[in-house]
């Protein structure tokens, strides 16, 4: 109501390095409409958000991949804003803006920092994979962390979306370090990478959650605790559940946190993710449930890729590449091929795919005993697509019917740059019909007939331009 207004007192959240985390906890009745709600900070100029009316499903925006890889020359692309949807939310407001992980890369901790560099730079493996976590080593990576937060949201349109459309993120590689979690265990164990994972862990709760490591349920009541400590970041991962309106739940998962190579969560917590969404969920009022998924999860197989780079027979260009003689064939932390961490952060990779099999399953048997509709999104592969699981044709189960149809919806980059189109099209030509198992099957769906010039499209299924989803 016009007029109306009150004062809401701030929380200390944290105080480091000479700069202190405030949070304003606040709490909206809704009404029969939509409505904005204005806000201002000490006195400053007046800014808003907007809500649903009671009872009304959320408008929803969601993105990923919002940054420059550190091969990428930003210049190129006007900088990191080409994407305005804020255009769209002055015609439509959105409720929400979800982040699928990548919400900043971090990756320039690679070039701006000095101690870290150097451990970077130790070809002696055995030297590097011991080398101490320093006192030193801790003041620059904290110091490189806030002033890379600081600056990523306070500037340009991201910064303003922010403050007019409520967030809620998950993480991915790149908000800790390009690949973070599918390296080598003996190279993820090391000091170095471990201290660097929990300072870039409680920059993530800062920053991206308004959180401190601390808060558990009994506080916030949408987050998700995983069972026990990752591997590598000495945390519970945090995955979240909430609902976006009475009949749409969303279950947003911290892929990252507990990741090894070979396991993307332990069993335990898969326990406690599905009793959430058992108890959560409520037959007949909860039409539909969106899972986010860093990384695809109905994606084509790049298997063969995969194959390639692990084969002995790549050894020796290993080796040449080590050298330097390749530019950045190698990657400078376990000396591996660099692109192999991205393709063991798939769901598809051998390395996971019983335990993707396994949760498709597990979603496919809440959407029966729920009669809730599943739809998936996911980010990070820098184009767009809309994957899909359904139920063989030969069991004739009509689309409406089908506990098994889960459409992946892919959306992903808002900055980054896109692959070229060679390599969409090849990817593209991997995509067939997958069967999971004997009654689901997946593959792609042809969305894309058009460019966004208005041109035709040969590839239908993958779309590599800068874009967000709503």
């Amino acid at each position: 109501m016009r007029g109306k207004f009150r004062d809401v007192k701030a929380h200390r959240l944290h105080t480091e390095r000479g700069v202190t985390f405030w949070r304003f906890n606040i709490e909206v009745e809704l009404g029969e409409k939509q409505a904005r709600i204005a806000y201002r900070i000490n006195r400053g100029p007046a800014i808003g958000f907007w809500v649903p009316a009671h009872g009304q499903t959320m408008n929803i925006m969601f993105h990923s991949c919002n940054g420059f890889s550190s091969s990428v020359n930003p210049d190129k692309f006007s900088g990191p804003d080409p994407l305005d949807v804020l255009n769209s939310h002055q015609t439509r407001p959105f409720h929400v803006m979800i982040g699928g992980g990548d919400q900043i890369y971090n990756d320039a901790v690679m070039r701006q920092t000095t101690l870290f560099q150097e451990w970077l730079g130790i070809k002696n493996p055995v030297q590097k994979n011991s080398a101490p976590f320093t006192p030193e080593m801790q003041d620059e990576l904290e110091g490189f962390y806030l002033d890379r937060y600081a600056m990523w949201y306070s500037q340009g349109l991201f910064a303003m979306a922010n403050c007019q459309i409520p967030m809620i993120n998950i993480w991915d590689d790149h908000d800790i370090i390009d690949g973070y979690g599918s390296y080598p265990h003996h190279f993820m164990r090391s000091p170095i990478f471990t201290g660097l994972g929990a300072v870039a862990f409680k920059y993530y709760m800062l920053f991206q959650h308004q959180s401190v490591v601390d808060e558990t349920q009994a506080n916030e009541p949408s987050w998700l605790l995983g069972a026990s400590p990752g591997p590598y970041i000495n945390e519970l991962s945090r995955s979240v559940f909430m609902h976006l309106g009475r009949k749409v739940a969303f279950l947003g998962l911290d892929c990252r946190t507990e990741r090894m190579r070979d396991e993307i969560f332990c069993e335990e917590t898969y326990d406690i993710i599905f009793d959430r969404c058992h108890q959560e969920i409520i037959k007949g009022e909860t039409k539909h449930l969106i899972v986010l998924l860093g990384v695809p999860i109905a994606y084509p197989r790049l298997n063969f890729l995969e194959n390639i780079l692990t084969s002995r027979l790549m050894d020796p260009v290993k080796a040449i590449g080590r050298t330097g003689v390749l530019g950045g064939f190698v990657n400078k932390f376990d000396g591996g091929v660099e692109i192999l961490d991205d393709l063991d952060d798939h769901w598809t990779a051998k390395e996971h795919k019983r335990e993707r099999n396994w949760f498709i399953q597990e979603l496919q048997e809440l959407a029966a005993e729920k009669s809730v509709r599943v739809t998936i999104l996911g980010g990070d592969v820098h184009l767009a697509a809309v994957g899909q699981f359904y139920s063989n044709p030969k069991l004739s189960i009509p689309k409406d019917q089908d506990h098994r149809y889960m459409p992946n919806v892919i959306s992903s980059a808002i900055v980054n740059t896109p692959p070229p189109e060679l390599m969409a099209d090849t990817i593209n030509k991997r995509n067939r019909v997958h069967h999971l198992d004997h009654d689901t099957d997946e593959d792609m769906i042809p969305m894309f007939t058009h460019d966004v010039d208005g041109k035709p499209r040969n590839n239908k299924h993958l779309l590599p331009r800068r874009n967000w989803a709503s």
